[in-house]
């Protein structure tokens, strides 16, 4: 089994860092809006801000390399493989003959840490059935083209 490029937690971090940022303005204005006027008073001025800005601080520098950790793949002749989850753990098995077509897609953020994803479509099913972040974008052109080619296989003599 294949693990994600590393760098994928680069990206995973900012996003979260950026989330748990807007949830703390967010909540700081909740709390100054609501509360105060409410006349509502805590020990600390602002210690429910402070709590979702700590804790979300945390789990965005944190939860990543769980996440990574817990991300494998592999691209086998016949099936394509994908474990995923930290908490809620899943575990896919996608027959190539299921495979319909495969697309690569990158993110500014991705582009600039060199990164793409691989999305792969699926017979009988709208929209995407799987896709694997965070492999560096010429490995995910390559596994495209291999997937796309896999069917060529069978056609052989």
């Amino acid at each position: 089994m294949n693990h994600l490029h590393p760098r994928i937690t680069i990206a995973w971090r900012l996003v979260g860092v950026i989330s748990a940022l807007l949830l703390t303005v967010l909540t700081g204005a909740l709390e100054a809006r609501l509360l105060a006027p409410a006349g509502i008073s805590l020990v600390l001025p602002g210690l429910i801000t402070a709590c979702v800005a700590a804790v979300g601080f945390v789990l965005a520098l944190t939860w990543p390399s769980l996440r990574y950790r817990h991300w494998l793949w592999l691209v086998e002749r016949d099936r394509v493989l994908i474990h995923k989850g930290v908490v809620w753990r899943s575990r896919s098995l996608i027959p190539r003959v299921r495979v319909q077509h495969v697309d690569t897609r990158t993110s500014p953020l991705q582009r600039w840490l060199g990164l793409s994803s691989l999305i792969i479509y699926t017979a009988g099913t709208r929209g995407a059935d799987a896709e694997i972040p965070g492999l560096d974008s010429d490995q995910a052109e390559s596994l495209r083209e291999q997937l796309a080619h896999l069917e060529d296989l069978d056609e052989g003599p």
